[in-house]
Protein backbone atom coordinates (compact mmCIF):
# COMPACT_ATOMS: atom_id res chain seq x y z
CA UNK A 1 0.00 0.00 0.00
CA UNK A 2 1.45 3.15 -0.83
CA UNK A 3 1.96 6.38 2.03
CA UNK A 4 0.56 9.83 1.62
CA UNK A 5 2.01 11.76 4.77
CA UNK A 6 0.25 15.34 5.86
CA UNK A 7 2.88 17.51 7.30
CA UNK A 8 1.15 20.24 9.26
CA UNK A 9 1.14 23.07 11.74
CA UNK A 10 -1.56 22.88 14.10
CA UNK A 11 -4.60 20.37 13.67
CA UNK A 12 -7.69 22.29 14.06
CA UNK A 13 -10.22 20.27 15.70
CA UNK A 14 -12.18 20.79 12.57
CA UNK A 15 -9.80 19.18 10.53
CA UNK A 16 -10.06 15.59 12.66
CA UNK A 17 -13.08 14.70 11.06
CA UNK A 18 -11.71 15.48 7.84
CA UNK A 19 -8.58 14.01 8.09
CA UNK A 20 -10.88 10.84 8.85
CA UNK A 21 -12.97 10.92 6.02
CA UNK A 22 -9.11 11.20 3.89
CA UNK A 23 -7.89 8.70 6.05
CA UNK A 24 -10.65 6.21 4.91
CA UNK A 25 -10.96 6.94 1.53
CA UNK A 26 -7.46 6.79 0.74
CA UNK A 27 -7.40 3.52 2.17
CA UNK A 28 -10.13 2.22 -0.10
CA UNK A 29 -7.81 3.72 -2.98
CA UNK A 30 -4.87 1.84 -1.85
CA UNK A 31 -3.13 4.72 0.12
CA UNK A 32 -1.99 5.08 4.24
CA UNK A 33 -3.14 8.74 4.97
CA UNK A 34 -0.99 9.67 7.76
CA UNK A 35 0.07 12.74 9.77
CA UNK A 36 2.76 14.60 11.23
CA UNK A 37 1.59 17.75 13.07
CA UNK A 38 3.10 20.49 15.47
CA UNK A 39 0.28 20.36 17.55
CA UNK A 40 -3.30 18.65 17.82
CA UNK A 41 -5.72 21.88 19.42
CA UNK A 42 -6.49 21.17 22.52
CA UNK A 43 -10.52 21.58 22.31
CA UNK A 44 -10.38 18.65 19.69
CA UNK A 45 -12.94 15.83 21.41
CA UNK A 46 -12.76 13.65 17.97
CA UNK A 47 -10.72 10.74 17.99
CA UNK A 48 -8.58 10.76 15.22
CA UNK A 49 -8.64 7.27 13.14
CA UNK A 50 -5.58 7.78 11.43
CA UNK A 51 -2.22 7.76 12.64
CA UNK A 52 -0.96 11.34 13.86
CA UNK A 53 2.26 12.35 15.17
CA UNK A 54 2.47 15.32 17.28
CA UNK A 55 6.16 16.57 16.88
CA UNK A 56 7.65 20.37 17.62
CA UNK A 57 8.36 21.95 14.39
CA UNK A 58 12.36 21.33 13.84
CA UNK A 59 13.66 20.54 10.54
CA UNK A 60 16.16 17.71 11.48
CA UNK A 61 13.24 16.20 13.71
CA UNK A 62 11.20 16.12 10.89
CA UNK A 63 13.74 15.15 8.46
CA UNK A 64 14.56 11.86 10.14
CA UNK A 65 10.67 11.34 10.66
CA UNK A 66 9.98 11.62 7.05
CA UNK A 67 13.26 9.22 6.19
CA UNK A 68 11.41 6.82 8.65
CA UNK A 69 7.76 6.92 7.21
CA UNK A 70 9.11 6.89 3.57
CA UNK A 71 6.16 8.03 1.59
CA UNK A 72 5.10 7.80 -1.57
CA UNK A 73 4.07 11.78 -1.56
CA UNK A 74 3.89 14.23 1.06
CA UNK A 75 1.45 16.94 1.64
CA UNK A 76 3.15 20.24 2.95
CA UNK A 77 -0.10 22.81 4.71
CA UNK A 78 2.36 25.09 6.81
CA UNK A 79 2.50 28.86 6.86
CA UNK A 80 5.34 30.23 5.18
CA UNK A 81 6.13 31.81 8.09
CA UNK A 82 6.67 28.22 9.67
CA UNK A 83 10.42 28.24 9.48
CA UNK A 84 10.62 25.00 8.78
CA UNK A 85 8.91 25.15 5.31
CA UNK A 86 12.31 26.64 3.89
CA UNK A 87 14.77 23.87 4.55
CA UNK A 88 12.25 21.15 4.06
CA UNK A 89 10.88 21.96 0.47
CA UNK A 90 14.56 22.00 -0.86
CA UNK A 91 15.03 18.99 1.15
CA UNK A 92 12.37 16.93 -0.27
CA UNK A 93 13.22 18.45 -3.57
CA UNK A 94 16.89 17.45 -2.71
CA UNK A 95 15.58 13.38 -1.90
CA UNK A 96 13.15 13.39 -4.95
CA UNK A 97 10.49 12.97 -2.91
CA UNK A 98 7.31 14.70 -4.47
CA UNK A 99 5.13 16.93 -2.73
CA UNK A 100 2.13 19.17 -2.85
CA UNK A 101 1.86 22.55 -1.16
CA UNK A 102 -1.79 22.72 0.26
CA UNK A 103 -3.03 26.67 -0.31
CA UNK A 104 -4.76 29.42 -0.52
CA UNK A 105 -3.07 30.54 -3.86
CA UNK A 106 -1.61 33.62 -1.79
CA UNK A 107 -2.32 35.79 0.84
CA UNK A 108 -6.13 36.30 1.13
CA UNK A 109 -5.62 39.69 3.87
CA UNK A 110 -2.82 41.03 2.41
CA UNK A 111 -2.81 40.75 -1.85
CA UNK A 112 -0.97 43.85 -2.80
CA UNK A 113 2.43 42.76 -0.88
CA UNK A 114 4.78 41.95 -3.18
CA UNK A 115 6.91 40.38 -0.61
CA UNK A 116 4.56 37.78 -0.20
CA UNK A 117 3.68 37.86 -3.84
CA UNK A 118 7.09 36.46 -4.87
CA UNK A 119 7.66 34.34 -1.79
CA UNK A 120 4.40 32.42 -2.65
CA UNK A 121 5.86 32.06 -6.62
CA UNK A 122 8.90 30.82 -5.69
CA UNK A 123 6.68 27.82 -3.25
CA UNK A 124 4.73 27.24 -6.07
CA UNK A 125 7.91 26.29 -8.65
CA UNK A 126 9.22 24.10 -5.61
CA UNK A 127 6.15 22.24 -5.10
CA UNK A 128 5.42 19.08 -7.35
CA UNK A 129 1.71 20.14 -7.07
CA UNK A 130 -0.67 22.71 -5.79
CA UNK A 131 -4.30 21.84 -4.18
CA UNK A 132 -6.31 25.17 -3.69
CA UNK A 133 -8.94 25.66 -1.32
CA UNK A 134 -11.15 27.06 -4.26
CA UNK A 135 -11.04 27.52 -8.22
CA UNK A 136 -10.61 31.29 -7.40
CA UNK A 137 -7.24 30.59 -6.14
CA UNK A 138 -5.74 30.16 -9.12
CA UNK A 139 -6.12 33.74 -9.17
CA UNK A 140 -3.14 34.01 -7.19
CA UNK A 141 -0.89 31.41 -8.67
CA UNK A 142 1.12 32.52 -12.33
CA UNK A 143 -0.42 31.19 -14.83
CA UNK A 144 2.43 28.84 -15.87
CA UNK A 145 2.45 26.81 -12.45
CA UNK A 146 -1.56 26.08 -12.69
CA UNK A 147 -1.63 22.99 -14.80
CA UNK A 148 0.10 21.67 -11.71
CA UNK A 149 -2.92 23.10 -9.84
CA UNK A 150 -5.84 20.78 -8.16
CA UNK A 151 -8.83 22.41 -6.71
CA UNK A 152 -10.27 20.87 -3.56
CA UNK A 153 -12.91 22.98 -2.03
CA UNK A 154 -12.13 23.84 1.33
CA UNK A 155 -15.15 22.95 3.96
CA UNK A 156 -16.06 20.70 6.69
CA UNK A 157 -17.16 16.63 7.15
CA UNK A 158 -20.64 17.36 6.87
CA UNK A 159 -21.50 13.84 7.33
CA UNK A 160 -20.37 13.77 11.02
CA UNK A 161 -22.69 16.39 11.46
CA UNK A 162 -25.71 14.95 13.66
CA UNK A 163 -29.58 14.81 13.31
CA UNK A 164 -31.14 17.31 15.57
CA UNK A 165 -34.03 16.11 16.63
CA UNK A 166 -35.62 19.11 19.13
CA UNK A 167 -37.48 21.72 18.25
CA UNK A 168 -36.19 25.64 18.04
CA UNK A 169 -37.71 26.48 21.31
CA UNK A 170 -36.71 23.15 23.08
CA UNK A 171 -33.13 24.17 21.84
CA UNK A 172 -33.83 27.98 23.35
CA UNK A 173 -34.82 26.04 26.26
CA UNK A 174 -31.80 24.22 27.05
CA UNK A 175 -29.52 27.22 26.30
CA UNK A 176 -31.17 30.21 28.17
CA UNK A 177 -32.24 31.35 24.70
CA UNK A 178 -35.51 33.90 25.57
CA UNK A 179 -35.03 35.88 22.09
CA UNK A 180 -38.12 34.68 19.68
CA UNK A 181 -35.99 35.56 16.39
CA UNK A 182 -32.01 34.82 16.55
CA UNK A 183 -28.63 36.57 14.64
CA UNK A 184 -26.17 33.45 15.45
CA UNK A 185 -22.15 34.38 15.15
CA UNK A 186 -19.89 31.25 14.92
CA UNK A 187 -16.37 32.26 14.98
CA UNK A 188 -12.92 32.69 16.78
CA UNK A 189 -13.24 36.09 17.66
CA UNK A 190 -9.47 37.16 19.26
CA UNK A 191 -7.62 35.78 15.97
CA UNK A 192 -6.13 38.01 13.81
CA UNK A 193 -7.12 41.38 15.20
CA UNK A 194 -10.61 40.84 15.27
CA UNK A 195 -10.87 40.30 11.71
CA UNK A 196 -14.31 38.33 12.23
CA UNK A 197 -15.58 41.96 13.19
CA UNK A 198 -18.32 40.95 15.85
CA UNK A 199 -17.53 44.42 17.43
CA UNK A 200 -19.87 45.31 14.61
CA UNK A 201 -22.52 43.08 15.90
CA UNK A 202 -22.06 44.35 19.24
CA UNK A 203 -22.28 48.03 17.90
CA UNK A 204 -25.65 46.97 15.78
CA UNK A 205 -26.98 45.23 19.17
CA UNK A 206 -26.43 47.63 21.28
CA UNK A 207 -28.27 50.00 19.78
CA UNK A 208 -31.06 48.02 18.57
CA UNK A 209 -34.75 48.79 19.71
CA UNK A 210 -36.40 45.25 19.38
CA UNK A 211 -37.55 42.89 21.61
CA UNK A 212 -38.12 40.08 19.50
CA UNK A 213 -35.12 40.08 17.67
CA UNK A 214 -31.67 38.81 19.69
CA UNK A 215 -27.87 37.73 18.90
CA UNK A 216 -26.10 34.75 20.39
CA UNK A 217 -22.28 34.98 20.12
CA UNK A 218 -20.54 31.64 20.22
CA UNK A 219 -16.87 31.26 20.26
CA UNK A 220 -13.67 31.80 21.81
CA UNK A 221 -11.38 35.37 22.16
CA UNK A 222 -14.61 37.77 23.21
CA UNK A 223 -12.64 40.84 25.05
CA UNK A 224 -13.70 41.85 28.31
CA UNK A 225 -14.03 45.52 26.32
CA UNK A 226 -16.41 44.16 23.77
CA UNK A 227 -17.98 41.97 26.65
CA UNK A 228 -19.08 45.26 28.27
CA UNK A 229 -20.03 46.66 25.09
CA UNK A 230 -22.77 43.95 24.52
CA UNK A 231 -26.47 44.96 25.55
CA UNK A 232 -27.58 42.31 27.90
CA UNK A 233 -31.09 42.84 27.04
CA UNK A 234 -30.90 41.42 23.15
CA UNK A 235 -26.65 39.82 23.44
CA UNK A 236 -26.29 36.33 25.29
CA UNK A 237 -22.43 34.95 24.59
CA UNK A 238 -22.16 31.57 25.15
CA UNK A 239 -18.03 31.20 24.72
CA UNK A 240 -16.56 28.06 22.78
CA UNK A 241 -19.04 25.16 21.83
CA UNK A 242 -17.16 21.84 21.71
CA UNK A 243 -17.99 18.27 22.21
CA UNK A 244 -17.28 14.74 20.56
CA UNK A 245 -20.88 14.82 18.23
CA UNK A 246 -20.66 18.57 17.36
CA UNK A 247 -24.04 18.04 19.11
CA UNK A 248 -24.35 21.51 21.18
CA UNK A 249 -23.11 23.46 18.06
CA UNK A 250 -25.52 21.61 15.31
CA UNK A 251 -28.54 22.43 17.55
CA UNK A 252 -27.62 25.87 17.89
CA UNK A 253 -27.32 26.08 14.06
CA UNK A 254 -30.67 24.60 13.99
CA UNK A 255 -32.12 27.03 16.65
CA UNK A 256 -31.16 30.29 14.95
CA UNK A 257 -32.24 32.56 11.97
CA UNK A 258 -29.71 34.29 10.07
CA UNK A 259 -26.54 33.82 10.36
CA UNK A 260 -23.93 37.43 10.82
CA UNK A 261 -20.68 37.16 10.58
CA UNK A 262 -18.99 40.69 9.40
CA UNK A 263 -15.77 40.13 8.80
CA UNK A 264 -13.50 37.19 7.74
CA UNK A 265 -16.25 34.37 7.11
CA UNK A 266 -14.07 30.93 7.62
CA UNK A 267 -15.29 27.91 7.48
CA UNK A 268 -18.25 29.19 9.96
CA UNK A 269 -20.02 30.29 6.52
CA UNK A 270 -19.69 26.41 5.22
CA UNK A 271 -21.09 25.45 9.10
CA UNK A 272 -24.20 28.18 8.38
CA UNK A 273 -25.14 27.47 5.16
CA UNK A 274 -24.94 23.46 6.08
CA UNK A 275 -28.25 24.25 8.58
CA UNK A 276 -29.82 26.75 6.06
CA UNK A 277 -29.22 29.77 7.54
CA UNK A 278 -28.26 32.68 5.18
CA UNK A 279 -25.66 34.44 6.02
CA UNK A 280 -24.85 38.07 6.10
CA UNK A 281 -21.31 39.51 5.39
CA UNK A 282 -19.13 42.52 4.40
CA UNK A 283 -16.45 43.43 1.74
CA UNK A 284 -13.50 43.04 2.62
CA UNK A 285 -10.72 40.73 2.94
CA UNK A 286 -12.67 37.85 2.53
CA UNK A 287 -10.98 34.10 2.06
CA UNK A 288 -11.81 31.39 -0.36
CA UNK A 289 -14.63 29.77 1.50
CA UNK A 290 -16.69 33.51 -0.08
CA UNK A 291 -17.49 31.92 -3.17
CA UNK A 292 -19.94 29.92 -1.59
CA UNK A 293 -22.24 33.05 -0.46
CA UNK A 294 -24.24 33.81 -3.46
CA UNK A 295 -25.79 37.65 -2.69
CA UNK A 296 -29.78 37.18 -2.98
CA UNK A 297 -29.73 34.10 -3.04
CA UNK A 298 -28.14 32.31 0.28
CA UNK A 299 -27.44 35.34 1.99
CA UNK A 300 -26.27 39.27 1.20
CA UNK A 301 -22.79 40.69 0.97
CA UNK A 302 -22.79 44.58 2.18
CA UNK A 303 -20.11 47.68 2.15
CA UNK A 304 -17.27 47.66 4.41
CA UNK A 305 -17.89 48.79 7.49
CA UNK A 306 -21.41 49.77 6.91
CA UNK A 307 -23.17 49.11 9.46
CA UNK A 308 -26.83 50.80 8.39
CA UNK A 309 -26.55 48.38 5.56
CA UNK A 310 -25.85 45.45 7.82
CA UNK A 311 -28.73 45.68 10.36
CA UNK A 312 -30.44 46.40 7.31
CA UNK A 313 -30.43 43.34 5.62
CA UNK A 314 -30.50 41.43 8.82
CA UNK A 315 -33.45 42.74 9.74
CA UNK A 316 -35.14 42.00 5.80
CA UNK A 317 -34.48 38.56 6.42
CA UNK A 318 -35.94 38.09 10.20
CA UNK A 319 -38.84 39.86 9.11
CA UNK A 320 -39.84 37.96 6.13
CA UNK A 321 -40.19 35.12 6.90
CA UNK A 322 -40.88 33.88 3.15
CA UNK A 323 -38.15 35.03 1.93
CA UNK A 324 -35.88 33.61 4.60
CA UNK A 325 -37.32 30.35 4.00
CA UNK A 326 -35.82 30.67 0.63
CA UNK A 327 -32.61 31.78 1.54
CA UNK A 328 -32.49 29.00 4.03
CA UNK A 329 -33.38 26.05 1.28
CA UNK A 330 -31.06 27.55 -1.17
CA UNK A 331 -28.41 27.69 1.59
CA UNK A 332 -27.84 24.18 1.76
CA UNK A 333 -28.52 23.28 -1.39
CA UNK A 334 -25.52 25.35 -2.54
CA UNK A 335 -23.10 23.89 -0.27
CA UNK A 336 -24.00 20.47 -0.53
CA UNK A 337 -23.14 20.82 -4.30
CA UNK A 338 -20.22 23.29 -4.22
CA UNK A 339 -18.54 22.01 -0.83
CA UNK A 340 -19.04 18.39 -0.12
CA UNK A 341 -16.24 16.41 1.73
CA UNK A 342 -16.43 13.62 -0.86
CA UNK A 343 -15.22 16.66 -3.31
CA UNK A 344 -12.71 17.92 -1.14
CA UNK A 345 -11.48 14.34 -1.23
CA UNK A 346 -11.47 14.12 -4.91
CA UNK A 347 -9.30 17.29 -5.08
CA UNK A 348 -6.76 15.59 -3.05
CA UNK A 349 -7.11 12.05 -4.70
CA UNK A 350 -6.29 13.85 -8.04
CA UNK A 351 -3.68 15.23 -6.94
CA UNK A 352 -1.71 12.08 -5.22
CA UNK A 353 -2.33 10.57 -7.95
CA UNK A 354 -0.55 13.04 -10.19
CA UNK A 355 2.40 12.89 -7.52
CA UNK A 356 2.70 9.17 -7.78
CA UNK A 357 2.20 8.52 -11.18
CA UNK A 358 4.81 11.09 -12.45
Amino acid sequence: MKKVLLISNRVMHYRVSTYNYFHRRFRESGFEFSVIADCLQKQNQILPEFELRELPLNFLKYRKAIVDAQPDAVILFLWMKDLITWPLIHWLKLRKIPFAWWTKGGNWDARESRLRYQLSNYVHAMSDALILYSASCRELVKPGLRSKSFVANNTINFSDFPAVHESKEEIKKEFGIPFEKVVIFIGRMGVEKGRKRVDHLIDIFRGLDRKDIGLVLVGSGLGEELKARMNPRNTLYLGEVHDAQNLRISKLCKMADVCAIPGHVGLGLNQALYWGLPVVTEECDQPPEISYLKPGRNGFVVPHNDLASLQDRMLYLLDNDRVRADFSRHAREDILNEASIEGMFCGFKDCVNYLTQR
